[in-house]
């Protein structure tokens, strides 16, 4: 299984009030890691947009394992699992660098859709070609 790596540092602004993470930070830290997966393929919102496409999440799940804390340097690695439909289901692991520790999993799910809203079940054109490519990068024949 491959895995895209994005690393971070723990700001002093993302810390509750007992010196650990608040919860919160951990989204926008998975949603930091799936730009850049979807930058490399040409898939960020505003490509979408020109292809006349929109792909809002509509879940998104963490499950906390250990607390990060101001300057922690973390990993937080993103995967894709192969869609079944016309989604993107990214898994997310964030690592502790300096012993690889989890600190916390989870997932988001996007679903694809016209810009007005309808939901697409068919993969077509560019967007279809984007998005396979996306695929076979994480999972390889």
């Amino acid at each position: 299984m491959r895995w895209v790596e994005t690393t971070t540092t723990v700001r002093f602004n993302e810390v509750d009030q007992w010196g650990i993470t608040w919860y919160g930070h951990y989204f926008a830290w998975f949603e930091l890691a799936r730009m850049k997966v979807l930058e490399k393929f040409s898939l960020l919102p505003e490509q979408f947009s020109a292809l006349g496409f929109i792909a809002p999440v509509v879940s998104a799940q963490c499950e906390f394992k250990k607390p990060a804390r101001t300057n922690d340097i973390i990993t937080i690695q993103t995967h894709l699992l192969k869609p079944q439909t016309a989604s993107l289901k990214f898994q997310f692991e964030i690592l502790l660098q300096n012993d690889g520790s989890l600190l916390a999993k989870g997932e988001t799910l996007q679903v694809l859709q016209k810009l007005d809203g309808t939901v697409i079940y068919k993969l077509t054109g560019t967007l279809k070609e984007r998005v396979e490519s996306m695929v076979q990068y994480f999972w390889p024949d």
